[in-house]
């Protein structure tokens, strides 16, 4: 049994492509409420958007040019959340 499982690991995910969890920073956009612009969110993991919600933390967005910070909510919220 542990050499099937070797074998399944091993087709499963090559050395050149890393687990989900492993990738870099992911993006989505929000509304600035202030400016009205929308803006790509950077600075989030793909397991961090994972564990927010499920634990209903608070994520939050920016926009630089009006200098704003505000929490994503509702529909938005729901579409970056994976559950």
């Amino acid at each position: 049994m542990p050499a099937t499982r070797s074998l399944l690991s091993s087709v499963a995910r090559s050395p050149d492509d890393p687990p989900v969890w492993n990738r870099p920073e992911i993006t989505f956009v929000s509304i600035c409420p202030k400016c009205g612009h929308q803006r790509f969110q950077h600075g989030y993991s793909r397991r961090t958007l994972f564990y927010l919600p499920s634990e209903r933390r608070r994520i939050d967005a920016g926009c630089s040019d009006c200098n704003v910070c505000w929490p994503i909510r509702g529909k938005n919220r729901r579409m970056i959340s994976p559950q």
